[in-house]
């Protein structure tokens, strides 16, 4: 059932909603200041109809209808709202004519944010009633926001996606509430066997003038000349002011049945520092999580020794931190994907070396002579927290002259990539939380 919300639009929202969508924004998608109220739980898309906000209950009424997402606190006052798809009504509706039809529910009509179920569907057949002519409209909305959460090998990968942005997310400083927003695209007819990245379905707001962001996107490193608006980035930045600035991009040039790995690669400018992680899952078997070693992963490892090991040649030893090389593993437990949920996936951070230890430890030797690794007998690893910690404070990563080395590399998979890779960068001229400031 789809969740309905009442909004009484500032001023701001007058005067904006009805304007032409920007032009990069496939679903008129825009960001507000809202008027801090607690919304009833839980928090996801809701079909809102907006009203003109008359201070006088008699003289309100719905002047368009839209889909609406609450975001979390941004002040003492204030919450941030996404509103998309907005179509104004030309006939507007006062909400005392609405008293009738709504029943025992017409309370509501004195609410803000989301309606209980039977309200909020009371709601929407008595607009219906009213004004026949949204009926196309509500339709189309209400057919976008009652999506069930996707299910097999799709939701597999889009769980490690969703992953590898939180991570970066975290390790820049940058709540994880973005990714709440989440609502899956709908695939073109003909093109369900696609495999969709997950920041497609993420909203494309742009907290930056347009000018500048063209300015940053083609002055990534190994990103000149291409048109990177057009390709995918989403940008995420500290609120407040700061000049951290999050810039992520996720390739996916395979069908959903043969993406399962992601590759998560993190830069962080300030530091010249480069992190890489390989997704592996770990299924369920009786009580115990394993991870069952195949072919396809030993030629990713083969792939990650000879990175790690031109790393290691090519370090001075004068960036101090506790890794040199770039090339990790998070093994992940094979979990549901859940829209409107911020939570990583539980598993394991293991470096490349460490993996391999563990992987060829006589006791990982399986009843079939195949490698496995059970969670329980991994007796040191990093969790996500001190990861994300870790790698927010430039602890992790090749730096210096591999910096530029593995930037080309980061260059060859977004062009000839055949997977599923998530890359960030952290753009910022504050430096990380373990450094001296003179």
């Amino acid at each position: 059932m789809v969740a309905v919300a009442l909004m009484h639009n500032t001023n701001l929202m007058s005067k904006r909603l009805p304007e032409p969508p920007p032009r990069w924004s496939e679903r008129g998608e825009r960001s507000f200041a809202y008027p801090h109220n607690e919304w009833r739980r839980p928090r996801s898309w809701c079909l809102a109809f907006f009203t003109n906000a008359d201070p006088n209950y008699e003289q309100r009424h719905i002047m368009g209808i839209g889909a609406a997402f609450p975001g979390r606190r941004s002040g003492t006052y204030e919450r941030t709202v996404i509103a998309r798809d907005f179509k104004p009504l030309d006939r507007p509706l006062r909400l005392t004519d609405l008293e009738r039809p709504m029943e025992s529910s017409r309370k509501y009509l004195h609410d803000d944010g989301r309606l209980p179920p039977v309200a909020g569907q009371r709601l929407v057949e008595s607009i219906r009633q009213l004004r026949p002519e949204t009926a196309d409209a509500l339709a189309d909305l209400e057919a976008s926001l009652d999506i069930a959460a996707p299910t097999g090998p799709a939701a597999e990968r889009l769980s490690f996606e969703k992953d590898a942005v939180g991570t970066m997310l975290d390790a820049s400083g940058i709540d994880r509430d973005h990714i709440e927003a989440w609502r899956p695209l709908r695939r073109p007819s003909g093109a369900e066997d696609l495999s969709i990245p997950f920041l497609e379905g993420l909203p494309d707001l742009r907290q930056i003038e347009d000018q500048q962001i063209a300015h940053d996107y083609h002055r990534f490193p190994g990103m000149e000349g291409f048109d990177a608006v057009q390709v995918g980035w989403r940008v995420f930045r500290r609120p407040g002011g700061s000049s951290h600035r999050l810039f992520v991009y996720n390739a996916n040039r395979s069908d959903v049945e043969t993406v399962m790995g992601v590759d998560m690669i993190y830069v962080n400018e300030f530091t010249q520092s480069v992190t890489t992680v390989q997704y592996k899952r770990m299924r369920q078997e009786g009580r115990s999580w394993v991870y069952r070693h195949d072919v396809t992963t030993e030629r990713e490892l083969e792939r990650m020794r000879s990175v790690d090991k031109a790393c290691e040649f090519q370090d001075r030893g004068d960036q101090l931190r506790l890794l040199t090389t770039p090339s990790m593993v998070k093994l992940c437990r094979t979990v549901p994907f859940v829209m409107g949920s911020t939570s990583l996936i539980p598993g394991m951070y293991l470096t490349r070396e460490h993996f391999e230890i563990v992987l060829w430890d006589p006791d990982s030797v399986g009843p079939r002579s195949g490698r496995r690794i059970l969670e329980e007998a991994v007796p040191r690893y990093l969790n996500n927290t001190t990861f994300t910690t870790l790698l927010k404070d430039g602890w992790l990563g090749a730096r210096g002259v591999n910096y530029d080395y593995l930037l080309e590399l980061i260059q060859e998979v977004l062009v000839n990539g055949a997977g599923s890779v998530v890359v960030g960068v952290h753009r910022s001229d504050v430096p990380p939380g373990n450094r001296r400031v003179p």
